[in-house]
């Protein structure tokens, strides 16, 4: 039987991660590992101090008192478990273009990728229905299709609105998360608001895909490495 070990960013009573594990029971062998309190927007940080506090709940279920990275360090080294698959949410918020780089539940997935472990990351634009209905067919896709890879993660996004018309391989849009800073020079303070911009996106896109219905699957890696400047 598969092995999977589930990691989140949003906590572990989030509900998106409670929906995915028991959908995934249909898949294989279960084990839960999340942090005990909300972690997004962590990325790939990882907490750098000789040791860490967990709780184990039961032989399957584990909190952890760190970053979404930690999790997957735990479950990878600490359970004593051969894992076939990392599986990271599901994420309450797109984590689409640029925001990939921010993303907690992405850095779970990275983390993976560093122990050649193939990994999956779900996230949805605050619609948990969505991917109840529809994430037994997408993973039924991954693996009927051959697309898991320790070389690359699988960055899976579920559309806006109710209805989905399909699944597309897609590449990551070049900018759709923007701020705008405000500076408080007198109480040495600053502030920010954030917004997305999804206008001009190509059709080979994520942030096309979940705008036109489709469910969108970007395959991303961890090399930064500029070979055309070498």
């Amino acid at each position: 039987m598969r092995k999977i070990l589930l990691v989140n960013d949003d906590g572990y009573n989030a509900p998106g991660i409670v929906l995915v594990e028991e959908i995934l029971k249909e898949f294989g062998e279960v084990y839960v590992v999340a942090p005990k309190e909300h972690q997004s927007g962590k990325g790939c940080s990882i907490i750098l101090k000789s040791s860490y506090d967990y709780i184990k709940v039961d032989d399957h279920h584990y909190m952890v008192d760190g970053v979404p990275t930690s999790c997957t360090m735990f479950g990878l080294n600490a359970l004593g478990v051969k894992f076939d698959l990392v599986v990271s949410g599901c994420n309450n918020g797109f984590n689409l273009s640029n925001d990939t780089m921010y993303s907690g539940t992405a850095g779970a997935c990275f983390e993976a990728l560093f122990q050649r472990i193939p990994a999956i990351a779900l996230s949805c634009q605050f619609n948990f229905e969505i991917v109840k209905n529809n994430l037994s067919m997408v993973l039924n896709y991954i693996f009927n299709n051959n697309l898991l890879s320790s070389d690359y993660m699988l960055n899976v996004n579920f559309p806006l609105g109710e209805v989905v018309e399909g699944i597309k391989i897609t590449e990551l849009h070049p900018s759709y998360i923007k701020y705008e800073f405000k500076v408080d020079e007198v109480n040495s303070t600053y502030s920010y608001k954030r917004y997305n911009v999804d206008e001009g996106a190509n059709e080979k896109s994520d942030v096309y895909a979940v705008h036109h219905g489709f469910i969108s699957i970007t395959p991303l890696r961890m090399n930064t490495f500029c070979k055309e400047l070498l």
